[in-house]
C-alpha cells in the first residue's frame, strides 16, 4: 500500500505544481500581449502544460512497470517470458480466428524481438501507452486537470494497470482517438474500434454506444436506447454465448463472482447523478463534448448497476467510458452550482472519493504491491 499512497501523493503534487506554473505563464503571456499589441490573449481552456501532464504519470508508469505477480500480471508475465520473439508467430496470430487478442500478442512478439527486454520492460511499455491517452484526454478537455487526476486515482482506476491489462489497452487505443468520437468521424472511429477489437473483443461494445450517445442528454430516445442497451447487457451476461468470448473462463465453474460492489456503483455513478439533478441549471451551457461526457457517464452508471446483478463481467465494460466522467465532474461543479454550494459539494466529493480509495486499496485489499526487481513485497495492506 505505501507504493500506491506514494503514487497518489506524487500525482496530486505534480499536477498542482503544473497547474500553478501554467496559470502563471498564461497570465504573463496575457499581460505581454496586452502591453505590446493591446489585444487580449486567445481563450485557452487548458489548465496544465503538456510537460507537467506527462510528468504527473511518470511515477505511476515506473511502479506499474516494475510489478510482479499481481492479479493478471502473473499470466502476462509468464506469457512474455515464454514467448520466443520469433516473427514467424505473427502469421498464425493474424489468420487463426481462435487466437483471441491477436493484436496484443503481435505487439508482444514485436517488442520481444526488437527490444528483447525483461517482462518489466514490457510492462513499463504497456503502462506508458495505456497512460498517454488518459493524459491527453484530461489535458485537452478537462477544465481542472488536477481534479480529473484526483478522480482517476481515487476512483481506483489504478487497478486496471494490473488487472484487465489487455482490455485496458483496448480502451486506451480508443481513448487515444477520442477526437473522432467527439467530432463524430464515424469511419475513423470504427477503424480504431476494429483494431481495438483484436486486442480485446469487448471493444465491440463501442459500436452501439457510439450511436446511442449521439442523442441529446436525457432525451426520450437516449433514455429508451440506453435502457435497451442495459437490458441487452444483462441478458448477454446470462447467455451461453459467453463461452465464445474473452470471458469464457468465467463459465468454467471454478470462478465465483458476486458482482460489482454496490459502493463502487454509487461512487462511479456520481457524475451521472449530478448531471441529472442539475440538468436544468446546465441547460444552454453545455457543448458537444460535455453532452458526450454526460451520456457516457450514464452508460457507465448503467453498466455498473447491471454488473451488481451479474457475475461481474458487465462491471468491466465501464472501463471504456468512465474516464469521461472524470472530465464531466469538475465541469459540473463549476457550471451546475452557485459558487458557495459548489465549494461545499466539492469538499464532500473529495472526502467521499478519498474514503473510497482507502476502502478499495486497504479494506478491500487492492493495495497489494510486489516487485522482484525493486525487492518490494507488500503482500498485504
Amino acid at each position: 500500500m505505501p507504493v500506491w499512497w506514494s503514487i497518489f501523493a506524487y500525482m496530486i503534487f505534480i499536477s498542482a505544481v503544473g497547474m500553478m506554473f501554467y496559470k502563471s505563464k498564461k497570465e504573463q503571456r496575457a499581460a505581454l500581449m496586452s502591453a505590446t499589441t493591446g489585444e487580449s490573449i486567445p481563450e485557452d481552456t487548458k489548465t496544465i502544460g503538456l510537460f507537467f501532464a506527462f510528468l504527473s504519470f511518470a511515477l505511476l508508469v515506473f511502479f506499474v512497470g516494475q510489478r510482479s505477480w499481481i492479479s493478471d500480471t502473473t499470466i502476462y508475465q509468464a506469457q512474455y517470458d515464454e514467448n520466443s520473439g520469433n516473427l514467424s508467430q505473427i502469421g498464425d496470430m493474424l489468420f487463426n480466428l481462435d487466437y483471441k487478442g491477436s493484436m496484443f500478442y503481435i505487439l508482444m512478439v514485436l517488442f520481444k524481438h526488437f527490444i528483447n527486454g525483461t517482462y518489466n520492460d514490457w510492462f513499463t511499455f504497456l503502462a506508458a501507452i495505456q497512460s498517454i491517452p488518459i493524459i491527453l484526454l484530461f489535458y485537452k478537455y478537462s477544465i481542472n486537470y488536477l481534479y480529473s487526476v484526483f478522480l482517476f486515482i481515487s476512483g481506483s482506476s489504478l487497478i486496471w494497470y494490473t488487472n484487465g491489462i489487455r482490455q485496458f489497452l483496448a480502451a486506451a487505443l480508443v481513448l487515444l482517438f477520442a477526437n473522432n468520437l467527439i467530432n463524430r468521424k464515424s469511419l475513423r472511429f470504427f477503424i480504431v474500434v476494429f483494431f481495438a477489437f483484436f486486442i480485446h473483443s469487448s471493444a465491440i461494445f463501442w459500436i452501439p454506444v457510439y450511436y446511442i450517445v449521439n442523442y441529446k442528454p436525457w432525451s426520450k430516445k437516449f433514455i429508451v436506447y440506453s435502457i435497451i442497451l442495459a437490458v441487452a447487457l444483462f441478458l448477454y451476461s446470462r447467455s451461453s454465448y459467453l463461452s465464445d468470448t474473452e470471458y469464457s473462463y468465467l463459465t468454467s465453474g471454478q470462478y465465483t463472482f458476486e458482482g460489482v460492489n454496490p459502493l463502487r456503483v454509487i461512487v462511479m455513478s456520481i457524475p451521472a447523478i449530478l448531471a441529472f439533478t442539475q440538468r436544468v441549471k446546465i441547460k444552454g451551457k453545455t457543448n458537444p463534448y460535455i453532452d458526450l461526457c454526460i451520456n457516457l457517464s450514464v452508460i457507465t452508471a448503467e453498466c455498473y448497476i447491471v454488473g451488481m446483478f451479474t457475475s461481474g463481467i458487465v462491471g468491466r465494460m465501464p472501463l471504456y467510458f468512465q474516464f469521461f466522467g472524470f472530465i464531466l465532474l469538475p465541469w459540473l461543479i463549476k457550471n451546475g452550482f452557485e459558487e458557495d454550494m459548489g465549494k461545499t459539494i466539492n469538499i464532500v466529493l473529495i472526502v467521499m472519493y478519498f474514503a473510497y480509495f482507502y476502502y478499495e486499496m486497504v479494506i478491500n485489499g487492492s493495495g497489494v504491491y510486489v516487485s522482484d526487481s525493486l525487492n518490494i513485497f507488500y503482500w498485504t495492506t
